[in-house]
């Protein structure tokens, strides 16, 4: 799942146009006495709500009551839960239109919570390369089905 996340991120990145003004070299001026620059609080301020939702998502979803309802986020819900800070927003669209949430990626997201339960800190690029396969077809293959399972 992260390196589909990266190349999203990557892909919006290249896609938003620099204008001369983004593409020069910033000279900083020196700040008036008496003026704060608050940039960086937002900043700061933004990344942590950003994480705070991905946490609070992730920790709900893996904690359902019902036991066979655990899972992980979906690449798209873990999207909209990152553009808590506005600027991702994009993010998170290009996400929703280049992998809606099906039968499939939530059978994959249940299936990597039930690896990671079992296996904590276990690498998990199996699921992130079959999460292709889930949002192309719908569904998952017996022969990645299989796969996935002996894993866990």
């Amino acid at each position: 799942m992260r390196k589909s996340m990266t190349l999203l991120l990557a892909a919006a990145l290249l896609a938003a146009p620099l204008s001369q003004s983004s593409a020069a070299v910033v000279v900083r001026q020196p700040v008036p006495v008496g003026h704060t620059d608050t940039v960086g609080p937002w900043v700061s301020g933004c990344a942590a709500a950003s994480a705070l939702s991905l946490m609070i998502g992730s920790e709900v979803k893996g904690r359902d009551v019902d036991r066979k309802k655990r899972r992980q986020l979906t690449m798209t819900e873990a999207a909209w839960h990152a553009s808590a800070c506005p600027f991702l927003l994009p993010l998170a669209g290009i996400a929703q239109a280049l992998c809606p949430d099906n039968k499939a990626t939530y059978q994959l997201a249940r299936l990597a919570w039930l690896y990671v339960d079992k296996h904590p800190g276990a690498d998990q690029s199996a699921f992130t390369d079959a999460y292709a396969e889930a949002c192309h077809t719908g569904k998952l293959s017996r022969a990645t089905l299989k796969a996935l399972k002996s894993r866990i």
